[in-house]
C-alpha cells in the first residue's frame, strides 16, 4: 500500500480535528475586551492543544516521510493513533467548561497519554514493516517520547494527589521540549537503511 494515503488521510483527519477544536470556543458576552479576558482559559486550553496536535502531526510527517513500506498493522496503528487524537475537541472543551476539576483535568491527561504510547505503537509497527532491525530506533534511541510518557504518569499522579492543575500544566510545559520540529527520527532511519 502506498505511505501516502495513510499520510493524506492522517493529514486529513488532523485538519478536520482542528477545525472542530476552533467550533469549541464561545465569544465572549458581550464587545469589552474585559469579557474576553474572562475566556483566557478556554483561549490558553486551545492553544494548548493546538500545539499539541500540530507536534503530532509535524512528527507523523518525519516518521512517515523516511520509511518506504506501510502494511496492515501500520494501517491499524495509524487509525487508533488518529482515534485518541479525535477526543481532543471533546476534552478541550470540557477542560474549558470545568477547568479546576479533576475528571475533565485527568480525562485531558488520559487522552495525551494515550495519543503517546499511540504514537509509539506507530513507530513501532513501522520499523516492523519496514525491517529496521532489532535495535529499535525510535523506541531505544528517542528520549523525548519517554520524557514526555513519564511527565504524563507524573502529571496524573500529581493531578490526582495535589491539584487538578498540575495534569493541565505539566503537559502544557511539555510543548516546550516538542516545539522543534523532530527530525531525528527521519535521520535515524536513514543511516540505519545506509548501513544494511
Amino acid at each position: 500500500m502506498s505511505k501516502g494515503r495513510v499520510e493524506s488521510f492522517t493529514d486529513a483527519v488532523i485538519a478536520i480535528i482542528i477545525t472542530v477544536l476552533v467550533l469549541g470556543l464561545h465569544e465572549p458576552a458581550s464587545s469589552n475586551f474585559g469579557d474576553l479576558f474572562e475566556e483566557w482559559h478556554r483561549l490558553g486550553i486551545y492553544i494548548v492543544s493546538f500545539l499539541m496536535l500540530a507536534i503530532y502531526w509535524i512528527n507523523h510527517h518525519y516518521l512517515f516521510g523516511s520509511i518506504r513500506v506501510v502494511d496492515g498493522k501500520v494501517l491499524w496503528a495509524n487509525n487508533f493513533f488518529l482515534l485518541s487524537l479525535t477526543f481532543f475537541p471533546f476534552v478541550t472543551s470540557w477542560l474549558g467548561d470545568y477547568f479546576f476539576d479533576l475528571s475533565p483535568q485527568l480525562c485531558f491527561g488520559v487522552v495525551i497519554m494515550a495519543a503517546d504510547i499511540l504514537f509509539f505503537v506507530v513507530a513501532y509497527v513501522l520499523e516492523k514493516a519496514n525491517n529496521l532491525g532489532k535495535v529499535s530506533i525510535f523506541l531505544g534511541k528517542y528520549w523525548k517520547s519517554w520524557v514526555s510518557l513519564g511527565a504524563n504518569i507524573l502529571a496524573i499522579a500529581l493531578g490526582i494527589l495535589v491539584s487538578p492543575l498540575f495534569i493541565f500544566g505539566l503537559n502544557a510545559l511539555m510543548l516546550i521540549l516538542w516545539i522543534m520540529p523532530e527530525n531525528r527520527i527521519a535521520k535515524l532511519i536513514q543511516q540505519h537503511q545506509q548501513h544494511r
